[in-house]
C-alpha cells in the first residue's frame, strides 16, 4: 500500500518534469518497478518502458522529420539537434518551467538556420524555412512526449488502484 502511494506521488512529479526536458518518462516507467512486488507482474513494467522508448524516438524523429521535410540539409539537422540541447539549456534557468520547452525549440531553430547559412552554403530563405522545421519538430515532440507521459500515469495508476 505504502509503495503504491509513493509511485503515486513520484509519477505524478515525474510528469510535471517532462516539459522541462528532464527523463520524466524513465521515471514514471521505474515507478512501475513496485508493480511486481504488488504481484501484477513485469508486462505492465514492459508496456511503461516501451512508451518511454517511442517517446523518446517519436520526439527526435518529429524534429528531424520536420526540418527535413522543409528543406534542411545535414548541416542543418545537426544544428537542429545541438541547438536544441544548448537552447534548453541556456533558457531553464531564465524562464523556468517553459524556458526549457522554449529554449529547446529556438535553439534548435537557430542552429539549423545558422548551420545552414555557415555550412550548407544556403541563401536567408532557406535557412529559416529549415529553423522553422526545426522549431516546430521539437514542439510536436515534446508534446507528444507529454501524451505519452499522461498515458504512462494512467497505465500505472490502473495497474496500482484498480
Amino acid at each position: 500500500m505504502i509503495e503504491a502511494l509513493l509511485a503515486t506521488v513520484v509519477s505524478a512529479a515525474a510528469f510535471l518534469m517532462i516539459p522541462m526536458g528532464l527523463p520524466g518518462l524513465w521515471v514514471i516507467a521505474c515507478c512501475g518497478l513496485v508493480l511486481p512486488y504488488q504481484g501484477e507482474g513485469w508486462m505492465d513494467v514492459g508496456i511503461l518502458a516501451a512508451a518511454a522508448l517511442v517517446a523518446e524516438v517519436m520526439e527526435f524523429g518529429a524534429t528531424m522529420h520536420l526540418a527535413k521535410k522543409t528543406g534542411a540539409s545535414k548541416s542543418g539537422l545537426l544544428g537542429a539537434v545541438l541547438g536544441g540541447l544548448v537552447g534548453g539549456i541556456v533558457l531553464t534557468p531564465v524562464f523556468p518551467p517553459v524556458g526549457t520547452l522554449f529554449g529547446a525549440a529556438l535553439g534548435a531553430f537557430a542552429g539549423a538556420f545558422f548551420l545552414e547559412l555557415a555550412h550548407a552554403n544556403r541563401q536567408g530563405l532557406d535557412g529559416l524555412r529549415s529553423g522553422w522545421g526545426a522549431f516546430l519538430g521539437t514542439l510536436v515532440g515534446r508534446f507528444s512526449k507529454i501524451v505519452f507521459g499522461l498515458f504512462q500515469c494512467v497505465w500505472l495508476l490502473r495497474a496500482l488502484w484498480f
